[in-house]
């Protein structure tokens, strides 16, 4: 199992450097798409998740799970990381 508070730190990292935002601006219980991200950071986040934690992820689970929150995708990295 992976370390929640490390993905959490690398993920909401990367979306306030991706939309301007503070770390303050975010929080585990806020949806995805409350963030207003677009393809491109979808993309980003699938690049960093196999970068930073050799997890795959897919358009697919951000569709299927629209009212994802950003805890929820961490925990999900957090679980799967290798």
């Amino acid at each position: 199992m992976g370390n929640y508070q490390q993905v959490y730190d690398t993920v909401t990292e990367m979306i306030c450097d991706a939309k301007d935002l503070e770390m303050a601006d975010l929080a585990p219980e806020m949806p995805l798409q409350q963030l207003n991200l677009d393809s491109l950071d979808y993309v980003e986040l699938m690049v960093l998740a196999k970068r930073e934690f050799g997890v795959t992820l897919n358009a697919e689970m951000f569709i299927n799970q629209p009212n994802m929150t950003l805890g929820e995708l961490c925990q999900s990295l957090a679980d799967t990381q290798k």
